[in-house]
């Protein structure tokens, strides 16, 4: 569930219209949810944030914003690497 909210192929409507009818449980349904659109949101207002102070291309990579991606990404990907090493 948390791969299909990272991933943008599918849209969020087709994900939660089949969401009860392949009996996803609404706990897992909430936090996927919540979770997966954190860096979808993260990127958007960034991208707004940036375009109204560009004043050159270097402007829009930075450190600070590679790095909160790159921890977004490894926190929302780490549940799906607990649950195989378990298994």
């Amino acid at each position: 569930m948390l791969f299909l909210r990272l991933t943008p192929t599918l849209p969020n409507t087709f994900i939660n219209v089949a969401s009860p009818i392949v009996d996803i449980p609404y706990r897992i349904f909430f936090l996927a949810t919540f979770i997966g659109l954190i860096p979808a949101a993260y990127v958007t207002v960034k991208a707004g944030i940036a375009l109204g102070e560009l004043q050159s291309v270097g402007d829009l990579y930075d450190f600070k914003s590679i790095a909160t991606l790159f921890i977004i990404g490894v926190v929302s990907v780490t549940p799906t690497l607990m649950s195989k090493t378990k298994s």
